[in-house]
């Protein structure tokens, strides 16, 4: 069972719907499309006419057809928000849930970000039973998933043919460590021994532990945000990004759950989609001095992505109360989403989906901030698996990064000791 937040945490438009419907293997009625009711019909009209939507044919298409194919998509479309009372009925459900349960994903799902994010809320608010959690590697699992057969056989050995394999008595937590490449167990997730440490964006994309200096204490320049102008698909496939580094880091450097950026900014429209990517960069070897070819971070680095989030700009309201270290909790209700006033500088919180990784000595924790991605293959997906593509501006957007004392921009990232 999943829930309307575990498609669309943080409130960018996601089209998430599985390759049976992309490809029409899903057999559905179709005629000529009817009348609405006066305020759907209304809604439809108003998706019609968005700008956004016109850039993609292929979405386009569903909205003509008024919900008669891929209806999980039209309904996105046309009411892209959460019903009031949404989240008040998940958390009943989970009280009610009594019955033992196992529960997990693999790093790979953050992109679609379904099983890893339910995976996830499931283990996280459901208190009143047994439950197991397992957080697989980045590699997808094949289905069936043999590579877990005998755990699987042993969970309902033990609770289906009451066959005493200590299944039970093992950690409740057991998750695939990124970098390190082994398993590692948990007594609860996020990890009680996380300790929550912040990386602050500085002058010249850095990344660092040290908060920004006061205003008199800094140059002008190092008060002035950093800038990208993001054009739409309409005019480029190219995108446009900040990328904010640490130094190669002195020591292995362990991150395991979940993170969030708090983002200061202003932009010239009143919407984009903020979309942001953890990487871990290196090795690096290199030392920045002021010679020649040394005063950049090489080019050529390996890089691994290891994950990402997502938040619509004018679905930026946090619920307070629900938020939690690394993971802010967002209004997705109807009422909740404001266009941004241009030019306002305004504090994003952004949960980006949690991993476990370890960066070892000498690479480099990498952010990036960009605005837009790209469908590069058939059906409008991507050339490798299922990773969805989200729905961007049709007008090109100037975004402007603050990092100074006033706006200190950081990563709120959950280090193992």
């Amino acid at each position: 069972m999943f829930g309307f937040r575990d498609f669309y945490p943080g409130g960018v438009l996601h089209t998430f719907p599985y390759l049976l419907d992309v490809f029409s293997t899903v057999h559905e009625h179709r005629d000529v499309p009817g009348e609405f009711p006066p305020e759907q019909e209304k809604l439809f009209a108003a998706a019609m006419a968005n700008p956004d939507f016109k850039m993609y044919a292929n979405l386009y298409n569903i909205l003509t057809q008024k919900g008669q194919r891929t209806f999980i998509m039209y309904h996105s479309m046309v009411a892209p928000w959460e019903p009031d009372g949404t989240v008040e009925a998940a958390e009943e459900i989970f009280k009610r849930i009594k019955i033992p349960f196992y529960t997990g994903s693999g790093a790979y799902a953050y992109t679609y970000k379904l099983h890893w994010l339910g995976a996830q809320h499931y283990f996280q608010n459901v208190k009143q039973a047994p439950r197991k959690f397992l957080f697989t590697g980045p590699a997808h699992l094949e289905r069936p998933f043999h590579e877990y057969h005998d755990e699987i056989i042993r969970w309902y050995d033990h609770w289906l043919k009451g066959i005493d394999n200590k299944i039970m008595d093992e950690p409740p937590v057991r998750y695939w460590l990124m970098g390190a490449n082994e398993w590692r167990t948990g007594t609860d997730w996020p990890l009680p021994e996380t300790q929550w440490r912040k990386l602050y964006l500085g002058n010249w994309e850095r990344l660092t532990s040290n908060p920004p200096h006061p205003a008199g204490q800094t140059g002008r320049a190092a008060r002035e945000p950093d800038v990208f102008t993001q054009m739409p698909l309409k005019k480029t496939m190219k995108v446009e990004r900040l990328r904010y580094m640490t130094e190669p880091l002195a020591e292995d450097l362990t991150i395991v759950g979940p993170i969030s950026l708090t983002l200061h900014a202003a932009i010239d429209k009143v919407d984009t989609n903020w979309i942001v990517i953890l990487k871990d960069v290196g090795p690096d070897v290199s030392v920045v001095t002021a010679r020649q070819g040394e005063r950049t971070v090489p080019a050529n680095l390996p890089e691994r992505e290891l994950t990402r989030g997502w938040l619509k700009a004018s679905y930026r309201a946090i619920d307070p109360a629900r938020s939690k270290p690394g993971e802010p909790f967002h209004r997705l209700t109807r009422g909740s989403i404001k266009p941004v006033q241009p030019g306002e500088i305004v504090e994003y919180q952004i949960q980006i989906m949690a991993t476990a990784n370890q960066f070892k000595a000498g690479h480099r924790l990498c952010l990036e901030i960009t605005s837009m991605d790209v469908p590069t293959g058939t059906g409008a997906m991507t050339d490798v698996e299922y990773i969805p593509y989200h729905v961007c501006r049709s007008e090109t957007v100037t975004h402007s990064i603050y990092h100074d004392a006033e706006h200190p921009s950081h990563l709120l990232i959950p280090v193992l000791p």
